[in-house]
């Protein structure tokens, strides 16, 4: 008896979120920065507490996280897990009731990640070219009457 031919079932890999790769690679960048050494990143651990953190956070405001923890506490061992622990996020919900933590947070960033500055895209008229209009205005204006 010929044997039934089988479907191949190809397997479909879900889109990742580009915002994992992008918070780990600052992590690890960061951490050279402050520390002066790599981070160790525990492959699919890391990536999974990304993405659940990045449920209930946007990755701006993981990465000024990782500022603060990076800088802080320098004696914990510089992992995701570790920043994303219960107590270091307890410690962190503390702080932030404190009047001065965001006036640090902001200082702490500029310090690493200085903010650039953007041109201006538009200035304000003067009131030379306030009157400039004026007049022309006026002037087309008088020939219509």
């Amino acid at each position: 008896m010929p044997s039934k031919p089988t479907k191949k079932v190809s397997s479909v890999q879900k889109k990742t979120n580009p915002d994992i790769y992008r918070f780990i690679d600052f992590f690890v960048k960061t951490g050279e920065k402050i520390l002066g050494k790599k981070p160790n990143v525990v492959r699919g651990k890391d990536g999974m507490l990304v993405s659940y953190a990045l449920r209930t956070f946007p990755v701006g405001k993981l990465e000024t996280l990782a500022v603060w923890f990076l800088v802080k506490k320098k004696k914990l061992r510089p992992l995701i897990g570790t920043m994303l622990s219960h107590t270091v996020l307890d410690e962190l919900m503390r702080d932030m009731n404190h009047p001065g933590f965001w006036k640090e947070i902001d200082s702490l960033m500029d310090q690493y990640y200085p903010r650039m500055e953007t041109p201006r895209m538009w200035q304000p008229f003067s009131y030379q070219d306030i009157t400039t209009m004026k007049e022309d205005v006026a002037k087309i204006m008088r020939r219509f009457t």
